[in-house]
């Protein structure tokens, strides 16, 4: 595969202002010949890279050549719609030949029946136009909603999206018209398929049934991979979910046409009292469990077994009876597929119910909470995700590439290899092209307290003061504690009253970054505004980050593994807390440099980075700006530059 020629030949003529960068090339050539070996690659690709050409044109000349398809996966829509609208039209004006097409969640999509019998009970959309309008404009957005051109409230777009458990496929009037049925039907003439890493996952668990056969998987943002992963692998049963099938059953016996009242009411009674039970079984395991108090519990492996019991197949045996005879013997296709449905659903949580009680698969660990809604969920969850990704994905593609921005701690790439077992890859890391030397700085705190200290806050408070008197605004201060967070706002808004300072949670993220570039700002936040914040240019110069993300094993999910990687000998600290928190700096550190031009100051407010030994490894992970730990210098970076 001749990769070099389409970047030093071909894009420049496509792109205007092109700048060919070896980095991108190399990255375009390890992809090609992983897709000749087949084998797993797993790339680092900094900012600036231009990555998902890197690996598009690779796999696209390689689709086309050997009659193959490739699946591109993403974790965010965002990039999803990305690649899909902008970089796949570029691809294919290259390679002609090239089909492409891009997939959601099924929900997503509007279902044409149910459009139909919503639009009856009168106007869809306030000011939209009538309902035959509408169905023009969903037909142009092909049925997706991200496509639609105007606001479609939830409460409506949930009565007339698909319903996997409502839809009569083959059986309904409309299917050869569907937006859902026909893109899955074209996905068979693709040769790339975008989709997102929940989609490409939810695929494998019904053996692979929804996206055609495939040889080669991208997963871009790879970095989001293993809470995917670890999501998509646990067996839970969520008490909302279960209510919601007890209505179901409730409207197939109200449908179904009943010998005698007698037998309807009697199967009825049983599924009043199979909600009831359930109920009392609820608070039963939230009272042993404390989950009231804590809202979310790991249970120990040798803790006694609980005394609250539920038996899901021995509660609905009447209505498993009345589907089943259905099932035998009725005549509609649409009610039949939906006994079918109701019938699948059961056994999923009979099945997950059975397994949370008895506990007995070691691999996994068991917790439960509850959300703000008061629904419970009873999770078991997967210590190690190496057996399932070697059986669901190795086994299934000849080759898997992984690639992000941050994919390595200290220059290795031992956490991602640890996790789905890749010993046997090859890897590449690739620095961004931009020019941190010249334009970027990087503040290293020295002389504040510790995070633990008593007085940290109010010297932290002191310190962002500084900074924002230097700069002007245009500044992110981010946090890893909403606590600290907001009252950090609170001290720092009274300091400077002609300065917006913006805070997350104030309205929609997007809303609060557009609020962010009409004027200098300072914008307060957390998690949300670490990663997949784009703000190129003079709108943000200066990016605070005020304490070391290493995260609060205080979930379920993250106890039960740090105390599994000790169980197995391993360093908890070294294993898990410190690459991951080396990952979460990487991303806060990347909002700052977007383009070629942008520059600015980061400045890491936490002294443990100059203090403990273990802030090299940080340091030594991000991009390679000159380091300062003295104040005087970022005025002399942002002087120099006014």
């Amino acid at each position: 595969m001749n990769i070099r020629r389409f970047f030093t030949d071909d894009i420049p003529a496509l792109i205007d202002d092109y700048e060919e960068r070896p980095e991108q090339i190399e990255m375009a050539e390890a992809v090609g010949q992983a897709l000749l070996n087949s084998e797993c690659l797993i790339v680092e690709a900094g900012t600036g890279v231009g990555k998902t050409l890197a690996y598009l044109i690779p796999m696209a000349q390689w689709a086309i050549e050997n009659k193959k398809r490739v699946i591109v996966s993403t974790y965010s829509k965002a990039l999803q719609s990305q690649i899909y609208k902008k970089d796949l039209p570029l691809v294919k004006k290259l390679f002609p030949d090239l089909k492409y097409d891009i997939i959601f969640g099924s929900s997503n999509y509007m279902c044409i029946r149910r459009f139909k019998e919503f639009d009856k009970k009168g106007s869809l959309f306030a000011n939209a136009g009538s309902g035959a309008s509408m169905a023009e404009f969903f037909r142009e957005a092909e049925g997706l909603r991200e496509n639609v051109k105007f606001h479609i409230p939830n409460e409506v777009w949930e009565n007339v999206c698909r319903v996997k458990r409502l839809c009569h496929e083959e059986g309904c009037e409309h299917f050869t018209r569907c937006h859902y049925w026909t893109l899955r039907h074209r996905l068979r003439k693709a040769n790339i398929i975008v989709v997102n890493h929940h989609l490409f996952f939810a695929d494998l668990m019904v053996n692979k049934r929804l996206l055609p056969e495939s040889q080669a998987v991208v997963f871009d943002e790879a970095h989001k991979l293993e809470e995917t992963m670890r999501d998509m692998f646990s067996v839970s049963f969520n008490s909302g979910e279960y209510i919601h099938l007890l209505k179901e059953i409730e409207d197939f016996l109200a449908m179904k046409k009943r010998k005698t009242k007698k037998d309807y009411k009697t199967v009825k009674s049983q599924v009043k009292a199979a909600g009831k039970n359930f109920r009392d079984f609820a608070a039963a395991v939230c009272s042993e469990t404390g989950l009231l108090k804590d809202k979310s519990v790991l249970l120990e492996r040798d803790s006694r077994e609980l005394s609250a019991y539920y038996d899901v197949r021995h509660e609905l045996r009447g209505a498993l009876y009345e589907l089943k005879e259905y099932m035998a013997g009725g005549d509609d296709k649409g009610k039949k597929l939906f006994a079918q449905l109701v019938l699948d659903r059961i056994e999923r949580h009979a099945a997950a119910m059975e397994q949370w009680l008895a506990r007995r698969e070691k691999g996994y660990f068991y917790w439960l909470e509850m959300d703000r809604g008061q629904e419970i969920s009873l999770n078991m969850t997967p210590y190690d995700l190496k057996k399932d990704f070697e059986e669901h994905v190795r086994f299934n593609y000849e080759t898997v590439v992984f690639t992000s921005a941050t994919l390595s701690a200290a220059g290795t790439f031992n956490y991602v290899v640890r996790q789905f077992g890749l010993e046997d890859a090859a890897t590449g890391l690739l620095k961004s092209p931009f020019d941190y030397h010249n334009n970027a700085l990087l503040y290293l705190e020295k002389n504040l307290p510790v995070p633990q200290a008593a007085d940290f806050r109010d010297k932290l408070a002191d310190r962002v003061t500084e900074l924002i008197k230097i700069t002007g605004g245009n500044m992110f201060v981010l946090f890893t504690s909403i606590d600290l967070m907001r009252k950090t706002h609170r001290t720092i808004q009274e300091r400077f009253p002609s300065i917006p300072m913006l805070i997350q949670g104030q309205a929609a993220p997007m809303e609060v970054v557009k609020e962010f570039r009409k004027r200098p700002s300072v914008l307060f936040g957390t998690s949300t505004f670490w990663q997949g914040i784009d703000i190129k240019g003079d709108d943000l110069r200066c990016v605070v980050i005020t304490r070391l993300p290493f995260e609060v094993p205080d979930h379920p999910v993250q106890k039960a593994i740090y105390r599994h990687v000790v169980e197995e000998g391993g360093n908890d600290f070294e294993e898990i807390a410190l690459p991951r928190a080396i990952f979460m700096l990487k991303q806060g550190f990347g909002r700052l440099i977007r383009s070629k031009d942008d520059y600015g100051v980061v400045a890491i407010l936490d002294s443990r980075i100059t203090q403990k030994s273990y802030g090299k490894l940080f340091v030594r992970s991000l991009p390679e700006a000159p380091a300062t730990s003295e104040i005087r210098a970022v005025e002399d970076f942002f002087r120099v530059r006014s």
